[in-house]
């Protein structure tokens, strides 16, 4: 990361500006103090080109919510006054599109033209949830939002937090239960043995370019696999194969996947798509993963294609779900399993739906 971009910059605009405006004007005030939210430095990911739209110092103020609509005006205002025009170079006040509007407080949020935004945790969550968290999550409700969605309140970082509701949230979402985790990792395998065959069998047929888009596809999966084992959550595409870098497997994994989307030949490919699901196998066998099996190869009416038995490795995951209801449950996945339109995923709302739709789906009694 460049120095002087990132979550270190507006960690350092408020430790040096914000924060003792407040202990100066507000100094018995209660409040949490973040940059979460939407953004590639919540990631750690951005560079200098990251700074050309939306981009500069930023915090996100938590006040509590009772007596938002007084105090939290009469703290912008000071920040308003007192604010200075550049911070390390960059500009305090800077158009962007994702910043609260200035005005009326009374619904628990308040914007200016600068990098400070002011929020009751609740109407945080309603502007980039679409709800509040005054309950513990559903299985459908772990399921129904795209793992980047967690991000904005899982990543970036909290500077502040005298009242503890943020730091709740984050702990609260930090990664799925155990049967939710499991069930997302057979519905995995699941995604792998839908395919298990078809570069070969694609490949064999003389359809290179197909047996190439599906050797991609099998790519991903195992890419989104290897974070699943890992308990990591998937960011949206543009940073996905940065956050499988960072991986524990990746430095042995990735090169085997390299030499896949590099094979000019589907015997190849194939053959090293059979040696990165072996991989993957063990490296959950490696990590404790409840129903964790080692590798098998399978075959198809004893077709001459090469892959793992995944759907075996599917099993015996899914039997180690103890939640009826999900052990039951279709392998369809979680949200960002089944779609891949990155404008449905982004919005919660959309992949809500989607998912509500499938759930209601699989409970009508003749839908396997």
């Amino acid at each position: 990361m460049a120095q002087g971009i990132g979550i270190g910059l507006s960690q350092r605009f408020y430790e040096q500006v914000i924060g003792p405006v407040l202990q100066e004007k507000f100094p018995h005030l209660t409040y949490a103090a973040a940059r979460i939210g939407l953004g590639s430095e919540i990631l750690g990911y951005d560079t200098e080109i990251s700074a050309d739209h939306d981009y500069g110092p930023c915090v996100q103020l938590f006040l509590p919510a009772a007596g938002f609509d007084t105090i939290a005006p009469a703290v912008m205002k000071a920040l308003d006054s007192n604010l200075p025009p550049t911070f390390e170079a960059w500009p305090v006040r800077y158009p962007t599109n994702v910043r609260p509007a200035a005005g009326n407080a009374g619904a628990g949020v308040l914007g200016s033209d600068h990098g400070a935004e002011i929020y009751t945790i609740g109407a945080w969550c309603e502007r980039f949830w679409g709800r509040q968290f005054t309950e513990e999550l559903t299985r459908q409700d772990w399921l129904s939002y795209s793992e980047q969605t967690f991000l904005t309140v899982t990543a970036g970082a909290v500077f502040r937090d005298d009242f503890g509701e943020l730091t709740s949230l984050r702990e609260r979402l930090a990664y799925f239960p155990r049967d939710v985790w499991l069930y997302k990792l057979a519905a995995q395998w699941g995604r792998i043995a839908e395919e298990r065959a078809y570069v070969g069998r694609s490949g064999d047929t003389g359809d290179d370019i197909g047996s190439r888009v599906i050797a991609g596809r099998m790519v991903a999966n195992i890419m989104r696999l290897a974070m699943l084992i890992e308990r990591r959550y998937a960011p949206y595409p543009k940073w996905f194969g940065t956050a499988f870098s960072g991986l524990g497997g990746a430095a042995d994994l990735k090169p085997i996947l390299e030499q896949v989307m590099r094979a000019e030949d589907w015997r190849e490919r194939e053959a090293r798509l059979v040696e990165a699901c072996w991989f993957v196998a063990e490296l959950q066998i490696a990590n404790r993963v409840p129903g964790a099996l080692a590798p098998t190869m399978g075959t198809i009416h004893d077709r001459p294609y090469r892959f793992v038995d995944s759907l075996k490795i599917f099993a015996s995951l899914r039997s180690a779900i103890e939640d009826e209801t999900l052990r039951r449950l279709p392998e369809f996945g979680a949200a960002d399993q089944f779609l891949s339109s990155n404008f449905v995923l982004a919005v919660p709302a959309y992949a809500s739906a989607a998912t509500t739709s499938l759930f209601k789906l699989a409970e009508e009694p003749d839908v396997e």
